[in-house]
């Protein structure tokens, strides 16, 4: 279980890290003082692109753990790369709907995506409400 929690702390690092520098570089896109729909639309998918980056981080991060014998999903057959990215996918939005679960210690790395997903989602909440919010000024 030790290594899965490694392993889920790396990943919660290495998201959090490219989700505030995406974040970064999504406000840069807003600098100038007159904001027009196409610069908030393209900030606000740049946002979108940091998240489905981190689904794939962490997609990656079960494959090499189930890779490493940590445990596995309950699914027939065998998960492919969309499977694990749609499960990283529900998973890192707290969805969770159920229909295909982990197995063994990989059940704590699915934990701690949650939790990864939870705050980076709060973090974007602030971003859009501040942007907002200056939009209205």
């Amino acid at each position: 279980m030790s290594v899965a929690i490694v392993i889920g702390i790396v990943l919660f690092l290495a998201a959090l890290w490219l989700h505030l520098g995406m974040i970064r570089l999504a406000k840069r896109t807003l600098q100038p003082a007159s904001v027009n729909s196409l610069r908030l639309s393209l900030a606000y998918l740049v946002v979108l692109a940091s998240h489905l980056a981190v689904t794939v981080l962490f997609a990656l991060g079960f494959a090499g753990a189930a890779g490493m014998g940590l445990g596995g999903f309950d699914k027939e057959p065998a998960m492919s790369a969309m499977d694990l990215f749609y499960f990283s996918l529900i998973n890192i939005t707290t969805l969770g709907l159920g229909d295909i679960y982990p197995t063994g210690h990989l059940r704590a790395l699915a934990g701690i995506e949650s939790l990864t997903g939870f705050l980076l989602i709060s973090c974007t909440a602030q971003f859009v409400f501040s942007t907002m919010k200056k939009q209205e000024a």
